[in-house]
């Protein structure tokens, strides 16, 4: 997988893929050569502008593996990053996570990210119950609270500029409102398994993003895949 991850990035200046050594690899070590690189934390006391295009690479990657590829590293841990200061290169590690995209899970996060950045409320309420993203009986029984949350969220999209992931003021409110889904056991649903792993994907980026306090104008970058 590792192989077939560094031939999707192909020769894309933004990052940099491992490649494995056949000859020194069994069915129990998978040998790869040597790439220097520091803990992606490190960015964090990086000017803005190099947290920001950091945190782009890590969004358009994303999206690609999403809606170009079918194939999607799932394990957004730290320290499957590193960064190189001399190149700007993204060091992408470990592909044991890494898996395919079913195009139906594709299609329903397609819907849904289009949806989110048209601001259509009742689209978002559709595609993330289509895709499995939220019970159906939740987005009747509690449709006040699940239009409410999805406004708080319509809201930070509309605004001007560049997403502020350091800003996660939102959030807060966002909790207090899902603890009302929370609390009803008769409509807790468990999303498909494989909608679960691109969500952990997405949500450990948006984690690595708000930690290095980026800005980056996601709009466009969803709009391109319409």
């Amino acid at each position: 997988m590792m192989e077939r991850y560094g031939d999707l990035v192909g020769h894309n200046p933004a990052y940099l893929v491992p490649k494995p050594i056949s000859s020194l690899t069994t069915t129990r070590i998978l040998a790869m050569d040597y790439v220097e690189g520091g803990p992606i934390e490190d960015i964090v006391a990086a000017p803005q502008q190099t947290r920001d295009a950091v945190a782009r690479a890590l969004v358009q990657l994303v999206l690609r593996e999403l809606f170009e590829w079918g194939v999607m590293q799932t394990d957004p841990n730290f320290a499957n990053y590193r960064w190189q200061a001399a190149t700007g290169k993204l060091v992408l590690l470990d592909f044991g996570a890494a898996r395919e995209v079913p195009a139906t899970t594709t299609q329903g996060y397609h819907a849904l990210f289009m949806a989110g950045i048209d601001g259509d409320r009742a689209a978002v309420r559709k595609a993330a119950v289509d895709a499995g993203f939220l019970g159906g009986a939740a987005a009747t029984k509690h449709c006040v609270v699940v239009d409410d949350m999805i406004d708080v969220i319509l809201a930070e999209l509309a605004k001007p500029g560049p997403f502020d992931f350091g800003d996660r003021a939102f959030l807060t409110v966002l909790r207090e409102q899902a603890m009302t889904l929370a609390g009803d056991r008769t409509t807790w649903h468990l999303p498909p398994t494989d909608t679960l792993f691109v969500q952990r994907k997405i949500s450990g980026t948006a984690l690595l993003a708000a930690r290095l306090k980026a800005r980056v104008d996601i709009r466009p970058m969803i709009a391109a895949y319409r």
